[in-house]
């Protein structure tokens, strides 16, 4: 879940430039705060065993086709794709753009994290199967979060976090500018 903050910009250039140690010392606050989160997310990502039967078996290789082909699920690659990253993300086009974030890299497992929480129509479907939505999301658990942050590994560990993540991530950056605000009015004091 999205933590808005504004000003973030202005205040990490400043203490880079100014107080690198205080810096650090708050990436390593946000670290510390953000991979349970992600070891939770891992947890929750299914064996092969667990998904749609024919999702595990590739179906195609680059060599027959000359588009992607669907990716088959690896629960090794899929857990391993959820990564927590510091620094800043690309930027979406609402504007919003991440400074420090749990995501999946892996396209197996961006799959099982968001799919069927947008309303597809019948006639968008690339598939020959009227029915290959319903069959594919059928096995699936229920996503996790609310509108389009939904999903069912990191959503669902942010979700039973309550917030504490949240809470963790605020007071690492309050705390970073109270103190780099306390040391620059006491140098020029």
């Amino acid at each position: 879940m999205p933590i808005n903050v504004t000003g973030v910009d202005s205040t990490l250039k400043a203490l880079r430039k100014f107080d690198p140690d205080l810096n650090k010392a708050m990436n390593k606050q946000i670290k510390a705060a953000m991979i349970p989160i992600r070891n939770t997310a891992r947890g929750y990502m299914p064996s092969n065993s667990e998904v749609l039967s024919g999702w595990s078996r590739p179906t195609s290789s680059s060599e027959t086709v000359n588009y992607r082909p669907f990716p088959p699920y690896d629960s090794a690659v899929a857990r391993s794709g959820v990564v927590y990253r510091q620094g800043k993300n690309k930027k979406m086009p609402s504007g919003f753009q991440a400074a420090y974030y749990v995501a999946n890299l892996s396209a197996p497992g961006a799959i099982y994290e968001t799919a069927g929480r947008l309303p597809v129509a019948r006639d968008k479907s690339k598939s020959l199967n009227p029915n290959a939505r319903e069959q594919f999301l059928a096995p699936l658990p229920p996503l996790y979060g609310k509108n389009k942050e939904r999903g069912r590994a990191i959503y669902r560990a942010w979700d039973e976090d309550h917030g504490h993540i949240t809470l963790a991530v605020q007071k690492a950056i309050s705390g970073a500018i109270s103190k780099f605000n306390q040391s620059t009015f006491a140098l020029a004091a």
